[in-house]
């Protein structure tokens, strides 16, 4: 009984992700074909490439979340894949230099400097490479991960509600959006960082929960991203 349980609950949550890693390529394809190709706007074409290479370090982690992760089965299963660590860090790795495209291209809308540029996107890239090629164990990982991102949620956020500060009008709704946006979207990725740890001290062990709200989050959050990139098209 609690195997078919536990089944039902991995491909809830399978198809949550299946959900993200969707929405990921989509809205890629959208700003890469649909924005960038029109517009030119080198703001388009780092946003695209911010979605792509999340959904490609999605893929990563989805592989090793959900076949080499001994923790997402029960105690009776053995994981398909034996090496977790190479998905881990692979899916680390990309994520993290999304995170540094989009806050190079951030720094540089708002300082528009060089200097800004490689300053905004440096400590993503120390962490991508921390994360990526050092071997760590699994609280260390979660800790640098979780705290992390929790810092890149506000950062980024921030950085688009000044935008929306120094706009106004249709434009200032659009970057309050998008904050909102990127801040739930990160909210969701902590959560995930954090699922095991917030498994055992608030829900008994058991992952369904956080493992549910955090690909919810995050397809909130792209929705909310996804629309306030839409009005900042019709000012």
């Amino acid at each position: 009984m609690m195997q078919t349980i536990d089944m039902i609950i991995r491909e809830v949550h399978a198809g949550l992700w299946f959900l993200v890693v969707g929405y990921y390529f989509f809205i890629f394809i959208f700003l890469l074909f649909f924005r960038w190709r029109n517009t030119r706007n080198p703001f388009q074409f780092a946003m695209a490439m911010f979605f792509l290479l999340l959904a490609i370090g999605r893929v990563f982690y989805f592989v090793g979340d959900f076949y080499a992760d001994p923790r997402s089965l029960s105690s009776t299963l053995t994981p398909f894949l034996s090496d977790y660590d190479f998905w881990l860090m692979a899916g680390s790795f990309i994520q993290w230099m999304a995170l540094a495209t989009l806050s190079a291209t951030a720094g540089f809308m708002i300082i528009g400097k060089r200097w800004a540029e490689i300053g905004f996107a440096v400590p993503a890239v120390i962490i991508g490479l921390i994360l990526g090629f050092v071997p760590l164990d699994a609280t260390t990982r979660g800790l640098l991960s979780g705290g992390a991102g929790a810092v890149y949620a506000l950062f980024i956020p921030l950085l688009f509600w000044y935008l929306a500060w120094q706009s106004g009008g249709k434009l200032r709704r659009s970057n309050i959006l998008l904050g909102l946006g990127f801040f739930i979207l990160f909210a969701g990725r902590v959560i995930h960082a954090i699922r095991y740890p917030m498994a055992d001290a608030m829900f008994g062990g058991s992952v369904a929960i956080p493992g549910v709200i955090a690909p919810g989050l995050i397809v909130i959050g792209l929705i909310l991203i996804a629309t306030g990139n839409e009005w900042g098209q019709t000012v």
